[in-house]
C-alpha cells in the first residue's frame, strides 16, 4: 500500500508520538509542549482517604456528534472534483483547508490543482480500499459518538466555561492521527482499523513500529482523541522545567482522563498492555527509586526528562517489560494521591496549582 506524502513528525497518537497540533490551553496556561510525561515518589504507603468530589460528578448533556468528512469526500466521487471540494469548505470551514493542506498534503486551498489532487486519493485503489475497511470495522462510530458525549459531558461539568469541541472524523493517509485546533478535535479514521488488518500489518516497520501498530484498535480511538484534546487544551509550556513539573503536568491530564472515562480500561487511557499496566503497579516503588535515587526529580536535562516522557517500546533503563513513557503512569500516580488526600479539591482547584511541590508532599508509591 502506497503511504500519503509524510506529515509533520510529532503530535500525540496514542501513546503518543504521531500527530498532534498546539491550540491555545483551556484548563492550564500556555500551550502543550512536545514533551510530557509522568513521575515517581519515595514513600512506602498505600493513598489512603475519601474518594476525590469528582466522582459523583454528572455528566452535562452536550448533543456532540461525529462529523464524517471522511465518508463526505470518499462518497463524492460521481460529483465533479471542484464541486465537492466547494461543498466540503463550505461544511467544514477552515478545518477542510487545515485537512487539505497539512493533513493530506495535497494542494494549497487555493491552488487549482487542489481538485485533481483530490481526485487522485479518492480513486486511489490502496486508500479506497483503507476507507472501506473504516466502514467497515468502525459502522457509524454511535459506540464512539457515546463515549465522546460522556467524556466531554463530564468536561463540561468540571469546567463549565470549556469549550465543546466539534468532532470530525478524517482520512489521512496515516499522516495524523489526532489533530485537536481551538474548536475542533480531528482524528484520523485509519489509525483504529484494527491492529491485525492487513492495512496495518503493511504498514513499513520502519515509520510504525509494531508497539504502535498494536494500538491501532477501535477501543483505542475514544481514549486517545479525548487525551490529545487534554494534552492539547490542558497543559502548559513545560520546556526547561525540570522532571517534577514535567511528571505533574502530565499527571494531571491523565488523572482528569481518568475521570472523564472511568469504566474505560486503564490499559487504554495509558495506552500499554495489560502486562505494561502491571509491571507499572508492581515495580511503582522500584521505578521511583531509580528517579530519587539519580536525583533526576529535579533535573532539567532533556535528555533525562525525554527519557520518561518519550514514547517507545519500553522505557530507556528499565527492563523491556515496562512501557514508553513511562512518565505517565508515575505523574498520574503522584496526582491521584493527592487528589485521594484532599477530596475536596476540584479540578479546577488542581489545574490552578502551579507548584508541583504540593502534589509531590502526598505522593507515597507502592
Amino acid at each position: 500500500m502506497r503511504r500519503a506524502p509524510p506529515a509533520m513528525a510529532g503530535a500525540l497518537f496514542i501513546g503518543l508520538q504521531a500527530f498532534l497540533m498546539l491550540p491555545k490551553v483551556n484548563g492550564g496556561s500556555g500551550y502543550a509542549s512536545s514533551t510530557l510525561l509522568l513521575p515517581l515518589l519515595l514513600f512506602l504507603a498505600a493513598c489512603g482517604g475519601q474518594g476525590p468530589a469528582h466522582e459523583a460528578v454528572k455528566p452535562v448533556a452536550v448533543h456532540l456528534k461525529i462529523e464524517r468528512l471522511d465518508r463526505d469526500l470518499f462518497q463524492a466521487v460521481d460529483d465533479t472534483a471542484g464541486n465537492y471540494n466547494l461543498r466540503l469548505q463550505a461544511k467544514y470551514g477552515d478545518f477542510y483547508k487545515l485537512y487539505v493542506e497539512r493533513v493530506l498534503q495535497a494542494a494549497a486551498f487555493s491552488d487549482p490543482r487542489l481538485p485533481m489532487a483530490l481526485n487522485r486519493f479518492v480513486h486511489d485503489p490502496d486508500w479506497s480500499k483503507v476507507q472501506q475497511l473504516v466502514d467497515s470495522v468502525l459502522g457509524d462510530m454511535s459506540e464512539q459518538e457515546a463515549g465522546f458525549n460522556e467524556a466531554f459531558g463530564k468536561l463540561k461539568a468540571f469546567f463549565p466555561d470549556s469549550l465543546v469541541p466539534r468532532i470530525i472524523a478524517y482520512n489521512s493517509g496515516f499522516n495524523y492521527g489526532v489533530l485537536p485546533t481551538d474548536s475542533v478535535l480531528g482524528f484520523g479514521v485509519e489509525w483504529f482499523v484494527g491492529k491485525d488488518s492487513p492495512v496495518v500489518q503493511y504498514l513499513s516497520p520502519e515509520m510504525f513500529p509494531q508497539y504502535r501498530k498494536e494500538r491501532m484498535r477501535p477501543e483505542m480511538l475514544v481514549p486517545s482523541v479525548v487525551k490529545g484534546w487534554l494534552q492539547v487544551h490542558y497543559t502548559r509550556d513545560v520546556r526547561g522545567e525540570d522532571l517534577l513539573t514535567n511528571l505533574v503536568v502530565i499527571g494531571k491530564v491523565m488523572a482528569l482522563l481518568d475521570a472523564l472515562l472511568p469504566e474505560t480500561d486503564a490499559s487504554l487511557k495509558f495506552a500499554f498492555t495489560p502486562k505494561q499496566l502491571k509491571w507499572c503497579e508492581d515495580s511503582e516503588f522500584n521505578a521511583w527509586r531509580e528517579i530519587v535515587g539519580k536525583e533526576l526529580l529535579y533535573s532539567k536535562d532533556p535528555k533525562e526528562i525525554d527519557r520518561f516522557m518519550n514514547d517507545g517500546p519500553f522505557t530507556p533503563g528499565f527492563p523491556r517489560e515496562s512501557p514508553g513513557h513511562l512518565g505517565e503512569w508515575i505523574g498520574y500516580r503522584m496526582v491521584d494521591s493527592y487528589m485521594r488526600a484532599h477530596p475536596k479539591t476540584t479540578f479546577a482547584d488542581l489545574f490552578a496549582m502551579h507548584d508541583p511541590q504540593a502534589i509531590l508532599k502526598t505522593y507515597k508509591p507502592r
